[in-house]
């Protein structure tokens, strides 16, 4: 699961409808196919990669042509897309299929077994004086439930502050990534208006940001809040919980956190992948997902591999413990 940046759709290459299939057209059309989409994919990955420079595009071109033609399977065009990626030792991007893609963007009638698009929102009070969230993964483009997710959030958050909690765990380790803005716009109650961070590639720097109910990078909008709440600045102590398991859209919103007043970063470094995506939409209905340019903080510093904690505490779930959010606790009741 991981942050997508912005979606860009390629001309068609491959007739409506023709799938990776065998049972539909002979082998040797098959693999022309399978060449085309491959042809596809290297056209934006040189175009758009953000280490495209260092990349040896001829020689990779070569041998990923050499390892399809020598499959019968219409289907390794993915899998050599995925082989080329390790070979370029990128870590964040990675190719959809079809019935992924659909998936991802809210076609519940794809074609596969329905998948668990979020690892659901917890949250509890801590004797009486705490608020607890665990923000999780959202695997989904869906517009619907991404502004319920982001919704939920910023109500669960209202009703804590308006019974006068100042004191905040936001918990991380669960976020795998997906989507990052329903994410940042439901926990923008906590961060206030202004800018929260940068995308930034060679040419430019790309602001994104949070105004009243509305995320935003750059000029476009991404995500919306019904009823948009704010919380009383100036006053929340925040502790966000992160683990080796916060990674890409997860790793956004922590980077989001770091730099406020009051906040503080506890656990285990993250996953490392904190550079951002962008969706480009090929001809049979499969997404490359590519990593386009790197992150900064709220000040400019640009983030590069893993995020690191305020406190290290090294993950310790033995008996039933969980050490790290012990620790936030106890500082904030002494604080």
């Amino acid at each position: 699961m991981r942050f997508l940046l912005l979606r860009v759709t390629i001309s068609l290459l491959i007739p409506s409808g023709a799938a990776f299939s065998q049972t539909t057209i002979d082998s040797s059309e098959c693999i022309k196919h399978a060449n085309r989409l491959l042809d596809e994919a290297f056209n934006v990955m040189q175009k758009h990669y953000y280490k495209k420079a260092s990349v040896q595009w001829d020689q990779l071109i070569s041998a990923a042509r050499t390892r399809l033609s020598q499959s019968n399977n219409c289907d390794n065009a993915y899998e050599t897309v995925k082989w080329c990626f390790a070979q370029m030792n990128e870590r964040h991007s990675f190719i959809m299929s079809p019935v992924k893609a659909g998936e991802y963007n809210g076609n519940i009638n794809s074609g596969s077994i329905p998948v668990k698009q979020s690892g659901g929102i917890r949250h509890e009070l801590i004797e009486n004086t705490i608020a607890y969230l665990d923000v999780p993964w959202l695997s989904t483009a869906d517009e619907n439930i991404c502004n319920a997710f982001a919704d939920s959030l910023q109500k669960l958050i209202a009703n804590y502050d308006g019974s006068g909690i100042n004191k905040w765990i936001i918990d991380l380790r669960r976020n795998t990534g997906g989507n990052c803005w329903p994410m940042l716009a439901g926990l923008a109650p906590l961060m206030g208006n202004g800018i929260y961070g940068y995308f930034v590639s060679d040419n430019e720097r790309i602001p994104f940001s949070y105004a009243n109910g509305e995320m935003m990078q750059g000029k476009h909008s991404r995500c919306t809040v019904r009823n948009p709440y704010e919380c009383s600045r100036g006053q929340e102590t925040i502790i966000v919980l992160t683990g080796i398991n916060t990674s890409s859209a997860g790793e956004i919103v922590a980077l989001a956190f770091k730099g406020l007043e009051n906040v503080y970063l506890y656990g285990e470094p993250t996953a490392g992948l904190t550079t951002a995506n962008a969706t480009y939409s090929l001809s049979d209905g499969s997404v490359l997902v590519l990593t386009v340019c790197k992150e900064a903080d709220r000040n400019g510093k640009i983030c590069e591999g893993r995020i690191q904690p305020d406190k290290n505490i090294v993950a310790n779930t033995a008996a039933g413990k969980d050490d790290v959010k012990i620790s936030a606790v106890m500082f904030l009741q002494s604080n």
